[in-house]
């Protein structure tokens, strides 16, 4: 099970980042609209899962198959990652990584600290290989992803269309075995 910790910011913050609960789905929700409302970061543009498919989800954070964790601070969601293990047995080795932080906690080193819980907790389960897709415009999440060791695998050639410009989808990977 995936012990909570306290983690000290660059900017003398804290946050507490633990397993996902269901009374976590609405600021997990709230700080997913606020990110996707950036428009600039991930590729959906709204929620795709009602509040009670979320609950449901994250009824069960932590399996075999998956982690959902959460940052947060006096009761806020700040952040929250997952990783969720290939389905198939040619590819159980994998993992397929995601994250999102708010707008004001980016760059105080709260993303690397969930990265690296990320890491910790799929090298406890046997995967060997994290990978990710990351936009080409965005530098800071790249410069975070090489930082922790991710490796650039793949480019998608203006696969995208962000505020009018084509843009790269990055496929990144970092292999833990």
């Amino acid at each position: 099970m995936f012990p909570p910790r306290t983690v000290r910011l660059k900017d003398g913050r804290n946050a507490t980042i633990r397993l996902a609960t269901p009374d976590d789905a609405e600021g997990g929700m709230a700080l997913t609209r606020a990110v996707t409302a950036e428009r600039v970061f991930v590729m959906n543009e709204g929620l795709v899962l009602t509040p009670e498919e979320v609950r449901a989800d994250l009824s069960s954070p932590e399996t075999d198959e998956k982690l959902v964790l959460v940052a947060e601070t006096d009761g806020e969601v700040v952040g929250q990652t997952g990783v969720h293990r290939g389905k198939y047995s040619k590819n159980r080795h994998t993992a397929e990584l995601w994250i999102v932080v708010r707008k004001d906690w980016r760059g105080v080193g709260l993303g690397e600290a969930l990265l690296r819980a990320d890491m910790e907790w799929t090298r406890s389960v046997g995967i060997e290989k994290l990978k990710l897709g990351v936009f080409a415009s965005n530098v800071n999440a790249i410069h975070l992803y090489r930082k922790v060791g991710f490796a650039e695998e793949g480019r998608l050639k203006d696969e995208l269309t962000i505020e009018g410009k084509r843009v790269d989808d990055i496929q990144m990977a970092l292999w833990l075995a």
